[in-house]
């Protein structure tokens, strides 16, 4: 699920989006669609090709074929150096295929991994889900990832016939990857080992003048170590920046993050070089789901983090239907200040596209205006409009658009809505 109002005030995907890639150490290697017959008393070996290299540290597989006899069948993986596990030996009894749906890749494939709830043995056609092999996978742990691994399917039994359509490899390498940024002086290296989307030994190194000032961990901040996952924002091309936010010739490092949860949340920390103690500083900021973007907005030569205030997540109507208003900060001494009432056309802009979404979503299958009227009633007090901006709320009350009741789905509605804004925008600082 997405928010569809974030690309309106920062170009950032939701965290859910974050899951569905990896580092450079893991990655899915694929058959593409295929159409191999599975013969009766043959045997068929499809191979994929692993250009990294590196020892294995995590694997599962995946498989779409059609059968209709599973139990005539004995799947296995073949390493490259012609180790073997066994994945599925006459599994299913008279039940047929592995997956489901298209016959392709694009199917519901099974998936084979040592972490999985349920032994294949215990399964039954067409084994849908994460399934444990009848062998380990970890028996090729260590082993090097480069070259040849095949996916063996050996049909014993006569009678049937069937296709092989789409199998994938899903592999983590033992290795230390690095991510460099530089910018002056200044060079900064955030090491890290990834598995199967498990980010391990996080350390950060930061080098003036070439000598390092800085080398140490970089523990998971904002939960005290215990976040579903950690990760570098890797989709952002940029987990690691060295630039000069504040114009003082000394550029800072940003490492951006995210720290896991279904729908949080990103967090960048920011280190400054402190001359009178030769060290750095660092200053934490959490994102929630909107994330940042650097913009000089008013050319000066520094930029601004764009973003959006994630605190209206929630608090009006349920998280797919919350709007945040643009939020801009800049960095000062060391500590990130609210600007955004400094760049009225920003938020100018804000306010004018919240408004087109909440014309839309009112005319919709889902006509739930709350999230987004409360985001244009924060714009609109940024821009000293709010006597504006209530009138265009109380028409939408008028005319039954926030609810006919005092609650809606367990959140505010009707005039107790309007009084709950009330509050929150007082509470948040958008009153004053």
């Amino acid at each position: 699920m997405s928010r569809a109002h974030l690309p309106v005030v920062v170009a950032a995907a939701l965290a859910l989006v974050f899951l569905a890639a990896g580092s450079a150490a893991t990655k899915i290697y694929s058959s593409g669609a295929l159409r191999i017959p599975i013969r009766d008393g043959e045997t068929i070996e499809q191979p994929i090709n692993v250009r990294e290299a590196g020892p294995v540290w995590h694997l599962s597989v995946s498989v779409r074929l059609d059968h209709p006899r599973d139990s005539d069948l004995a799947l296995a993986l073949v390493a490259p150096d012609g180790s073997t596990v066994a994945l599925a030996s006459h599994q299913g009894g008279a039940g047929g295929n592995f997956g489901s749906g298209s016959r392709n890749c694009t199917g519901t494939l099974t998936e084979f991994d040592d972490g999985g709830d349920v032994r294949v043995s215990a399964s039954t056609p067409p084994f849908e889900g994460i399934l444990r092999p009848e062998e380990r996978l970890a028996h090729l742990y260590g082993k090097q990832a480069r070259g040849r691994w095949a996916l063996r399917i050996t049909d014993d039994v006569p009678g049937k016939a069937g296709t092989l359509f789409c199998w994938q490899l899903d592999l983590s390498r033992n290795v230390l990857e690095i991510k460099r940024a530089g910018g002056g002086k200044t060079r900064a290296e955030l090491s890290y080992r990834e598995r199967n989307l498990d980010y391990r030994d996080v350390r950060l190194r930061i080098l003036r003048r070439g000598r390092p000032i800085f080398d140490g961990p970089l523990p998971k901040a904002g939960c005290g170590g215990v976040c579903p996952y950690w990760r570098p924002a890797l989709d952002f091309g940029r987990p690691i920046m060295v630039r000069d936010l504040d114009r003082d010739g000394e550029p800072e490092v940003i490492v951006d993050a995210f720290s896991g949860g279904a729908h949080c949340c990103f967090y960048s920390e920011i280190f400054r070089y402190v001359p009178a103690s030769h060290s750095y500083s660092r200053t934490a900021r959490y994102w929630g789901n909107a994330f940042y973007k650097l913009v000089d907005l008013d050319r000066d030569g520094s930029p601004e983090l764009v973003s959006a205030d994630d605190r209206f997540a929630y608090a009006f109507t349920s998280f797919a239907a919350s709007f945040d208003p643009v939020q801009v900060s800049r960095f000062r001494r060391g500590r990130l200040i609210d600007v955004t009432r400094s760049f009225p056309a920003r938020v100018r802009r804000s306010a004018k596209e919240l408004w087109a979404q909440y014309k839309v979503i009112r005319k919709s299958q889902f006509p739930d205006v709350r999230g987004v009227l409360a985001a244009y009633m924060a714009d609109k007090y940024l821009l000293g409009e709010q006597k504006e901006g209530w009138n265009q709320l109380d028409g939408a009350f008028r005319r039954g658009e926030l609810g006919r009741s005092s609650t809606q789905d367990g959140y505010p509605a009707g005039r107790a809505y309007l009084r709950r804004l009330r509050i929150f925008l007082r509470q948040t600082g958008y009153t004053g």
